[in-house]
């Protein structure tokens, strides 16, 4: 039996979008997809909006797109990946691992 505690907080936001599609590259997704969803996640550009006024345009370099219906799915492919990657061998001392998307 083997527990894994994660903490989902915010992490997200913190996967690195070239790892996302090594990821792809991995399980085999079709070259055609990767392409398409690597438009999704390149030169994203957003602004926020404070009252009734716009702070400057700045890029988001790292994350899923929150409330794209792909973000999902791609979150659990990478998330699968990292968990696969662990060695789950030895005593429960020796196995405590911290792991960073």
């Amino acid at each position: 039996m083997h527990n894994i505690f994660a903490d989902y907080s915010q992490a997200s936001d913190s996967i690195n979008r070239n790892k996302i599609t090594e990821c792809l590259i991995k399980y085999e997704v079709p070259t055609k997809l990767i392409k398409l969803i690597g438009l999704t996640l390149t030169n994203t550009i957003a602004k926020v909006e404070i009252g009734n006024q716009f702070t400057n345009e700045f890029r988001i370099v790292s994350g899923v797109k929150q409330g794209d219906p792909l973000s999902a799915t791609l979150f659990s492919i990478v998330t699968d990946y990292i968990i696969k990657q662990l060695d789950l061998r030895g005593h429960v001392t020796t196995r405590i691992k911290q792991c960073s998307l």
